[in-house]
């Protein structure tokens, strides 16, 4: 404990701190970020940063573009801010000090992640009994008040616990000796993705899922249809019901038809403002405007269109095709580099686990805005960092073997 507690440890501490502590308070994440960037900000210029990192600096340009060219520029100020978050790219790329940094740090969010998941069942059980003691049917009562684990919105649990139920996973799969606690965290997740209803996570969960079983056994992933199919009949009413609205909507408690206007609504955004987009945080100003005759007027009041449920279309009507290209394409390439790295046995289980993580956050951004939320933005770029150095040491690790023969 006295050597972690070191004083040349605490760049490390206070950038993996931060980056742990995302799914459990996005207060006590940003305070550490704060400090780390304290603490790493005279070595950013020597740091490894992953593949492409222009392009979030370019992403960045383009923001503040579309904010002053927007309506209202004042109204954009929160998207300035979030650039925040985006500094967890250079403190983590400056603290990481290898493999058993990344270990530390993941088992960081394993723990805390947990913790979420385990107070998000008591949430459920006290919700299920309130529904139960008020006589209304569950579906209706719990739609609008799902389980948020220590996050404020379900969406963002759900993200949190992709990743916590993905890392788990990996952990499984190409780790040896395995841990049966690790086993037990995943299936912990993914019972609290279920629980939590988030269509769009569940479908990103399954999609990293998926890599994880090509890339341990590619003749598995034809058995998941089966297993998928048992799971979803061992499965409640309720949470079976959820499933099945995906493709069999439920009228005005489903929101199948309202994703599909806000879609076609941003389609006509981007044709109007292909560049710089309508404006960051004037989605909700300018949507009646774009919206096809289709849309019913007045927008139904259960309708919420402060974004567009689809962070593709989202980047681009907001702040422009080129921005979008910009972070998407920074998140992509990373995601191959980190697929493609070999690692060894003490480190491919990471680079898989953050690779099936990267590919569900990309996945699960078709159904919903997942990056407007700053822990799973945290997350994704901190996990990514992370990832890239685990795939940059592998290959120099290779190239170094290679001399040697």
């Amino acid at each position: 404990m006295q050597n972690l507690l070191r004083r040349e440890n605490a760049p490390a501490l206070a950038a993996g701190g931060a980056l742990a502590l995302s799914v459990v308070s996005i207060a006590g994440s940003q305070i550490l970020l704060g400090l780390s960037i304290v603490l790493t900000i005279r070595r950013w210029r020597s740091a490894a940063y992953p593949r492409g990192a222009y392009l979030l600096v370019l992403f960045a340009a383009l923001t503040i573009a579309a904010v002053l060219a927007a309506p209202s520029p004042a109204a954009g100020f929160p998207q300035i801010k979030k650039f925040f978050v985006y500094l967890i790219v250079p403190c983590i790329a400056t603290a990481y000090s290898g493999p058993e940094f990344a270990r530390s740090v993941f088992a960081g969010i394993g723990a805390g992640g947990g913790l979420s998941a385990v107070w998000g069942f008591i949430q459920y059980a006290r919700k299920y009994y309130a529904a139960d003691t008020a006589g209304v049917p569950f579906t209706q009562f719990y739609i609008d008040n799902r389980i948020t684990g220590f996050m404020s919105h379900w969406m963002t649990f759900g993200g949190t616990m992709m990743c916590v139920s993905l890392l788990a996973s990996a952990y499984v799969l190409f780790h040896r000796p395995v841990r049966w606690r690790i086993a037990a965290l995943a299936l912990l997740a993914a019972v609290a993705i279920n629980l939590a209803w988030t269509r769009g996570i569940l479908i990103g969960t399954l999609a990293g899922g998926l890599y994880l079983i090509f890339r341990w056994r590619p003749a598995f992933v034809l058995a998941t249809p089966v297993l998928a199919i048992g799971a979803f009949f061992a499965l409640p009413e309720a949470e079976k019901a959820r499933i099945v609205s995906i493709v069999r909507p439920r009228g005005e408690l489903d929101s199948n038809s309202h994703r599909v206007a806000l879609f076609f609504t941003g389609i006509e955004m981007i044709k109007g403002n292909p560049l710089l987009g309508v404006g960051p945080e004037h989605i909700k100003y300018e949507f009646e405007r774009y919206a096809p005759e289709s849309v019913p007027r007045p927008v139904p009041r259960h309708w919420y269109i402060g974004h567009l449920h689809n962070v593709y279309v989202q980047f681009a009507a907001d702040r422009g095709i080129p921005a979008m290209l910009a972070i998407i394409g920074f998140l992509f390439w990373n995601l191959r580099t980190i697929a493609q790295a070999r690692g060894d046995s003490e480190t491919r289980w990471m680079l898989h686990g953050v690779a099936a993580f990267l590919a569900g956050v990309l996945v699960a951004g078709v159904f919903e805005h997942n990056l407007a939320d700053s822990e799973i933005l945290t997350l994704t770029l901190g996990m990514l960092t992370i990832g890239a150095r685990l795939a940059y040491d592998s290959r120099t690790t290779t190239a170094i073997a290679n001399s040697d023969v």
